[in-house]
Order: structure tokens, then C-alpha cells, then sequence
């Protein structure tokens, strides 16, 4: 049967199986049907190019982003080792996108071109900036705080940014009435912060925020709190204002929350939801403290458990919790179950206990999309019947024996893994047959990065998975490769390599790398017998190693440093 013939509702169905920048390569242009459901298909799916090579992108931004530009809805760019440019060359096109009501960026690492960004699309409704940093100049932040404040039709901002000056209280002035929900991860806020952002946003609905401790003890927390329904809160040591925010937030229906050095037993969480919190619906707790060494080890964690082992909290609102105590220093991990984060690492404990059915244990954590795993942590889940099913994002501690495979029970979602080599008690054991059935496993894996002598040992033979294209070999102990590292790789991978992240000796090797690693499209690398440091920025100093690569690799190339560690060198294949 002809593609042709398929009902448009078929053909939606199909799209849905393809990236977005796959489908306009492929059937854009062919005829006028085919460019109304692409157009249809536009309006709910983010246009994302952060795999995206440097051909193809500059074939979407020269022949078919012209023609559709009032067909856009939403698009998602980024700065990073695959194109390392691709923002500022983004929006060197200018142009005019009058429909974008979602943008998201990722790794904006200049405060004046992202203001110029917001500026030019006051009709954002989402803002996504994830792993971006701003300048240190007051100024510049200020005037780029507050042009995301005004922009006039913003809902929703997702903000991780890093910032000396970001997170001064008096720097956010200005009031939005149309934002309603506002994430800021990555780094934590003073309190002062979180009241300028309350007073600048009256309307706001959702929240997800990380609360430093205050060094005013005795501040006073006494402050208006919009009417949130939702609210993710990570806070740190104080009491009082975990105690003043929750008394306040009466049309709160989710909550999510992590703490820190603050105890809060079953008993006061009961006394909270019943007197304030009554219209919440769903609660999720992961609460960090420790039991003082003076005090009764036993008795007190019977207490604890007990507190949560009310007709309250396990038959009326069936809230469960999990309790993981670690002996050597009164370190007490307490959460509820069903697992609420997207990411689980616990250090080693000696008594786990738990008021969650035993029988629903296997689906406990099905929430969880990163986790950390070592060995400490792999015995404590084979102990106690811990199992991670959608895990997307591994960082994994290798040697690790056959209990693994009981713990982590599918590897389908699997798409990005970190495997670090660490001290074992018998220096010979390295069973490499398992990190080879890991990767084989992983069907939809991209991107791996992974220590050399692991390599080395896994390139004896070739290794049987379709979908990895980034590899990243760039040494935490400095080490630096010579030209053997080229002959590692394709025994490991074939040219299945796309995109390499390497230390190498010299930077000869990278002509090598570019000649025999065939679909090779962005290499990452740092230079032994580079000499070229950030002091050098600032003199007139010729960078020989840069000047170099540009003359002898041609136009086919883009070269550039870093823009936050110069010694990091980017080769973008164009």
C-alpha cells in the first residue's frame, strides 16, 4: 500500500514515531497534504535540535525554516558539545517567529544575548533555560532577570542557571500577573530571595524551589504566600520556616518536599495536614537527619516508625514511609513510598524498615528516572528489594557482581550512562562481560561515557548496540591518549561514533580521528601540548594550536575553545 493512501489520522499516528527534525527532512515540500499535517503536528511538538548535526541543521535554517517560520510553536536549542554555536548561529538568521509561545535553550553562556533573545519574543508563554550562566555584572543580570518578569504573556519558567549575583533578593523588581508557575533548580536561594519572588509574582500557582538556610535565625518569616496548589521544596536546617510556610499554603494540593537536618516525625505531619494542609491530595517526603550518638538508637527509631504507622497515615490518606539508618554516624534517610523524585542515591545503611506493602514493593520506585549506583547501594537494594524500571540516566560504579541485573529490571528507557571504575578489593576482578550485556542491552543508549581501561577491554570485540553516538573518554585523572586511543574506538564502536569527548597527547591525532572515524560530526578534545591558558586571554598572544587547526582542516570545519574552559578545544564538522 502507497503512503498516500493511509488516512491523515494514520499518518499523525505514524509521526509520532519519528523526531520532529526527521519528519521535515523527509516529507516537507513533497506535496500540500503532507505540509498540512506536518504543520498540524508542529502545533504540539517541540521542534528540538540538540542531536541535530551540523549538515542538517544548517539545511533546516537555510531551506525549510524560512518557509514555515509562522508555523512554529515551539523549539528547543542548545549550546553544547554537539554544535557548540548553535543558538548564537540560530538567531544570526533573524528570523521572525511570531507564533513561538515555547522556547527552550540550554547552555546560554552570554547574559546580553540572551536578553536580546527575550526581548525579540515578547509572546512567550514557556520558558525553558536549562544549564546556563549569567554574567557577574549586577546590571546585566538585573535588566535579564527582569525582562523574563515582563514579558507580558509568560506562564510558565523553568530556570537553571548559575549566577554570582542571581539570587540577590533586590535584584528581581519586577511584578508578572500572568506567570503561575516558576521552577528554579540548581542552586539554592536565600529566604529574602524566595519573599522578592512571592511579592513579584501574586499570581503564582506552582512552585519548585531549593531554600538555603538563613543566617538570621531569628528572621521573621512573616510574609504573604500566593495561593500555590502545587509545590517541589528543598530546605535546609530551619524549622521554623518549614513550619511557617506549611501553617500558610491552605490551597496546596501537591507537595513534594526534601529536607535537611530537620526532624519532623509522623505525628507533626499528621497535626499539619489535618489543622492546615487539608485540601492536599499528594505528598511526597524525603527528609535527612541524624540521630544524636547519646541518645537510644532503637528506641528512637521505634518512635520514628511509629509516628508514621498511624490510622492516619497508612489506612486514612495510605501514606507510607521508608526508613534507611546508617549506624557509623546517626545518619537517617526517610521517604515516602511510592518514590516521588525522578532521582535515588543513598549512601550504605544498616537497618532499613518500612511501612509500605511488601507485595507492592517492585513498583516502589517506578518514578525514578536517574540513579546513582554503587556497590554500597547495590547491596542495600538486593537486600531489601529495591527495583528501578525506567531508569534514563545511569551512573554506575564498576566492578558490580550478578546482583545488578535483579535490581535495575528493564533497559529500554535507558538513553544516557556514566560508568566509573572504582577501587575493589581483589584488583582482579573485572568482569567485563557484564558492562558488555549492559550496553547491548540498552537499545536506545546515545551516550556513554566511560573510563579508558573499561574501553580497552571491551574493544576485543565489537560491540552490538545500534543506537550509541556519544562517546565521552575525557579523563578525570588527566590522562592524555596517543594515537592507539583511534584503533580503541573502532574496534569498540565501528562508525557508529558521532560525537567524541577525548584527552589526547597531541594534537596530530585529531587529523587521524577525523580521517577514521568516518561519521564523525562534533569532537570535543583537551591537549597535552597545548599551551594555551585563560592568562593568555588577556595578552596579545597568538593561539598557535587554534590558528593551526582552522588553517589545516579548512572551511569544512568550525574551531573554537570553550567559552568556560579554554583549554577544551571543539571541532564542529559542518
Amino acid at each position: 500500500m502507497k503512503m498516500e493512501l493511509l488516512a491523515n489520522e494514520l499518518l499523525l499516528d505514524l509521526f509520532e514515531y519519528l523526531h520532529p527534525l526527521e519528519l521535515l527532512h523527509s516529507f516537507y515540500g513533497l506535496n500540500i497534504r503532507l505540509n498540512n499535517l506536518l504543520f498540524l503536528y508542529l502545533r504540539s511538538h517541540s521542534l528540538d535540535c540538540r542531536w541535530i548535526s551540523q549538515r542538517s541543521f544548517t539545511d533546516l535554517c537555510q531551506n525549510i525554516l524560512p518557509f514555515i517560520t509562522n508555523r512554529l510553536y515551539s523549539i528547543h536549542l542548545s549550546n553544547t558539545d554537539v554544535i557548540p554555536n548553535q543558538i548564537n548561529q540560530f538567531f544570526s538568521y533573524g528570523f521572525q517567529l511570531h507564533n513561538i509561545a515555547s522556547l527552550s535553550l540550554s547552555h546560554v553562556h552570554s547574559t546580553e544575548l540572551l536578553t536580546r533573545i527575550l526581548l525579540a519574543y515578547p509572546q512567550l508563554r514557556s520558558l525553558h533555560l536549562r544549564k546556563s550562566f549569567l554574567d557577574d555584572e549586577i546590571e546585566k543580570t538585573t535588566r535579564c532577570l527582569n525582562t523574563i518578569w515582563s514579558l507580558p504573556k509568560l506562564q510558565s519558567c523553568y530556570l537553571d542557571i548559575e549566577s554570582k549575583n542571581y539570587f540577590d533578593s533586590s535584584l528581581l523588581i519586577q511584578t508578572s500577573l500572568t506567570l503561575h508557575t516558576v521552577s528554579i533548580e540548581n542552586d539554592s536561594v536565600p529566604p529574602a530571595y524566595l519573599i522578592a519572588l512571592f511579592n513579584c509574582t501574586p499570581n503564582l500557582r506552582s512552585l519548585s524551589i531549593n531554600i538555603q538556610p538563613a543566617k538570621d535565625h531569628d528572621q521573621d518569616f512573616s510574609f504573604t504566600i500566593p495561593a500555590l496548589t502545587t509545590l517541589k521544596l528543598k530546605l535546609h536546617t530551619s524549622f521554623r520556616m518549614l513550619s511557617y510556610l506549611l501553617k500558610n499554603l491552605s490551597h496546596l494540593r501537591e507537595l513534594s518536599i526534601e529536607t535537611d537536618m530537620i526532624w519532623f516525625d509522623g505525628y507533626q505531619w499528621e497535626d499539619v495536614l489535618t489543622n492546615y494542609l487539608k485540601q492536599l491530595k499528594t505528598l511526597h517526603l524525603l527528609m535527612f537527619y541524624r540521630i544524636s550518638q547519646e541518645k537510644d538508637i532503637v528506641e528512637e527509631m521505634f518512635y520514628l516508625i511509629e509516628s508514621y504507622r498511624t490510622s492516619f497515615s497508612t489506612k486514612e490518606r495510605q501514606w507510607f514511609i521508608r526508613c534507611d539508618y546508617r549506624r557509623e554516624d546517626g545518619t537517617v534517610y526517610l521517604y515516602t513510598l511510592p518514590y516521588g523524585f525522578p532521582k535515588f542515591s543513598r549512601p550504605s545503611c544498616d537497618m532499613s524498615i518500612t511501612t509500605y506493602p511488601t507485595e507492592k514493593m517492585s513498583k516502589a520506585f517506578a518514578s525514578v528516572r536517574t540513579l546513582s549506583l554503587d556497590y554500597d547501594l547495590l547491596y542495600l537494594a538486593t537486600q531489601t528489594a529495591l527495583q528501578f524500571e525506567n531508569i534514563q540516566c545511569l551512573e554506575l560504579f564498576y566492578p558490580f557482581d550478578d546482583t545488578f541485573w535483579s535490581v535495575i529490571t528493564n533497559f529500554h528507557r535507558l538513553k544516557t550512562m556514566e560508568i566509573i571504575l572504582s577501587v575493589h578489593s581483589d584488583e582482579n576482578y573485572r568482569p567485563i562481560h557484564h558492562v558488555r550485556s549492559l550496553i547491548e542491552r540498552s537499545t536506545s543508549l546515545r551516550s556513554l561515557t566511560i573510563d579508558y581501561l573499561i574501553l580497552s577491554e571491551l574493544s576485543s570485540t565489537p560491540m552490538q548496540n545500534c543506537s550509541l553516538r556519544r562517546l565521552d573518554l575525557m579523563s578525570r585523572d588527566g590522562h592524555f591518549y596517543g594515537i592507539e586511543c583511534i584503533s580503541l574506538i573502532q574496534a569498540f564502536l565501528g562508525n557508529q561514533c558521532e560525537i567524541l569527548l577525548i584527552n589526547i597527547e597531541n594534537h596530530t591525532i585529531i587529523f587521524d580521528l577525523l580521517e577514521k572515524l568516518s561519521n564523525l560530526r562534533a569532537l570535543t578534545f583537551q591537549c597535552q601540548s597545548d599551551s594555551w591558558d585563560d592568562n593568555n586571554e588577556s595578552l596579545v598572544i597568538d593561539d598557535e594550536l587554534l590558528q593551526d587547526l582552522k588553517q589545516r582542516l579548512g572551511s569544512k570545519y568550525s574551531v573554537m575553545r570553550d567559552e568556560d574552559e579554554s583549554s577544551i578545544i571543539h571541532v564542529w564538522i559542518c
